[in-house]
């Protein structure tokens, strides 16, 4: 039972163990201004990232085999075990400054309609994170193809939420929100469910906040709460250059999902010629490895078959 606590925190981790156990430190030595107890599954970890967890975290509730189940897979295991009324969907590589979770928590009782409060998400230089999002439309898309962000009136590219016009610095309704720090209302999850398990990784929070608002929920951004976000430590070790294909398989199975086939085979040939322009664009400026990821997003887009369960990779299970 939560014994009176406020918010169930849940932390998915795989193969991160150093990282895991300092942001977890950083969340429970600080005074985050609520209750809360610490919920943690750890995926099938093979660098001693359970061990770590349970010598040095012993606050933490550990979940640990040797599957990799997922990252929904997995966070949906902490949502069945807690019973708070509140939810923290916190990645490994991610922590809160002090007060923050007790600032999103306050933040929520804004609306009777919230879903979910999102932080404003920075890295660890202080650096922004654009982390809130419009939903993607084949007219979002056609913004971005056509250059829109140099003759759209800056107050309307800023409406849209688009980065480098929307400094996440006022509290707002967004259409959804990066998962790396979300903290969702239980009788939401109690509603519309957790997670799709379809995802293996990537999208899960987009398509969470697109079923919320379908269910006529809202999905509220605050400042006031910071977090520091590393930004895609497992991704990154799991997928490498390749995390490209599997974020693009994820997004166009939930806009398949959402819009249809005849919508899905547009916007992808849209947003495909807008990666293919960035692509040119990172050419003149000589930006290699810039270059390279818009390749392979337009590349990825342009097909529009990939898998959202790759093949075992670094003891994926």
């Amino acid at each position: 039972m939560s014994a009176g606590y406020d918010v169930d925190v849940g932390v998915v981790t795989w193969n991160t163990a150093d990282l895991t156990v300092e942001a977890l430190r950083r969340l429970l030595d600080t005074d985050q201004g609520c209750r809360f107890r610490l919920l943690v599954r750890d995926n099938g970890s093979t660098d001693g990232t359970p061990g770590a967890i349970r010598a040095r975290v012993p606050e933490a509730e550990l979940d640990a085999d040797d599957r990799n189940l997922g990252f929904g897979t997995g966070m949906n295991r902490l949502i069945q075990r807690g019973d708070a009324p509140w939810f923290l969907a916190l990645n490994p590589d991610a922590w809160p400054e002090p007060g923050a979770v007790g600032a999103l928590l306050r933040s929520s009782f804004e609306l009777a309609t919230t879903a979910a409060v999102a932080p404003r998400l920075e890295r660890p230089d202080g650096t922004l994170e654009h982390s809130t999002h419009p939903f993607p439309t084949v007219r979002m898309a056609l913004i971005h193809a056509l250059g829109a962000r140099h003759w759209m009136a800056p107050r309307k590219l800023e409406r849209e939420m688009l980065e480098g016009f929307w400094d996440h610095d006022r509290r707002r309704r967004v259409d959804w929100a990066v998962g790396a720090a979300l903290l969702m209302r239980r009788a939401t999850l109690e509603e519309i469910g957790g997670f799709d398990e379809e995802y293996f990784m990537y999208a899960e929070d987009l398509d969470w906040c697109w079923r919320a608002h379908q269910a006529g929920w809202d999905i509220l951004f605050e400042p006031g709460a910071v977090f520091r976000h590393i930004g895609n430590a497992s991704g990154t070790l799991a997928f490498g250059p390749a995390r490209i294909e599997l974020e693009t398989a994820s997004l166009l199975h939930f806009y398949r999902r959402a819009h249809g086939g005849a919508a899905t085979r547009l916007y992808r040939s849209v947003s495909a010629l807008a990666c293919t322009e960035q692509w040119a664009l990172a050419r003149l400026r000589r930006d290699h490895a810039a270059a390279e990821r818009w390749s392979r997003e337009a590349r990825a887009m342009a097909r529009g078959n990939g898998s959202l369960r790759p093949d075992p990779v670094r003891g994926f299970r």
